[in-house]
């Protein structure tokens, strides 16, 4: 999101793969030191209580969407809607959620995007239970180099903040 999402985390948590912002799209991955329903089980209620960025996030429960809009507080004062487009639970070694922005306070200068987390446990560890988490932002053609280069970051700062709470 523009100025938002944690939920676009800490140490140590090595980064894998780091895609270059193309076309309105951002794509960050790392390896978490954790099994795979740990991760599940933070990021599946779309709270993102574990971001550090994140100061109060909520269902809405008077949305009549089928998977839910939720509303996330930002420490920066932003406030976004964000509606629920897909859950994936039918693979015991993968999990997806994807969701996209309906509303910000203050605006974000573009007209749209949809975020896909996606988690996969990793088979062959030398330690204990790792989990690949990818996180994937589809930005409008009218998003500039400014908001696509700041989802980038914040992803970056979700995967710290990720490890960071399952330490």
């Amino acid at each position: 999101f523009g100025s938002s999402l944690c939920v676009a985390l800490s140490y140590p948590c090595r980064s894998v793969m780091s895609a270059a912002p193309t076309s309105g799209y951002v794509k960050e991955s790392a390896v978490i030191n954790a099994p795979l329903e740990a991760i599940w089980s933070m990021v599946a209620p779309m709270t993102f209580k574990f971001c550090s960025n994140v100061s109060q996030a909520k269902k809405n429960e008077d949305d009549s969407s089928i998977l839910g809009q939720f509303t996330i507080a930002y420490t920066d004062n932003t406030v976004q809607t964000v509606r629920m487009t897909s859950m994936s639970e039918g693979h015991s070694d993968k999990r997806a959620v994807g969701f996209e922005l309906v509303q910000s306070e203050p605006p974000v200068s573009y007209t749209s995007v949809m975020h896909l987390i996606t988690l996969t446990a990793v088979t062959h560890t030398q330690g204990g239970p790792q989990t690949f988490v990818e996180y994937s932002s589809d930005f409008s053609t009218d998003a500039d180099t400014e908001a696509i280069q700041d989802s980038k970051y914040k992803k970056i700062e979700f995967f710290q903040d990720l490890q960071k709470a399952v330490a």
